[in-house]
């Protein structure tokens, strides 16, 4: 499957799904990044299954934003 073939499934897919906004096979790109990283897996090991180049930029964006809401000081405190 191209990625064209696979963006315009995901785009007719939400669609049907009633979701608003734009969808694309980067939608589940990054979303395995984050959900991988949310589950405690390691960056570079996300990064070679994602097909990011190691040290990648934006790969790091994704992990600090995870990061960010899973090490906050907010998080299992009742709020």
């Amino acid at each position: 499957m191209t990625a064209e073939a696979a963006a315009e499934v995901i785009e007719r897919l939400a669609v049907a799904a009633g979701l608003s906004g734009g969808w694309s096979g980067h939608s589940l790109r990054r979303g395995f990044a984050t959900a991988a990283r949310a589950a405690g897996h390691d960056p570079l090991e996300i990064a070679r299954a994602g097909g990011w180049v190691d040290g990648s930029r934006v790969l790091a964006r994704y992990m600090d934003d995870v990061d960010r809401v899973k090490n906050s000081p907010l998080v299992g405190i009742g709020l």
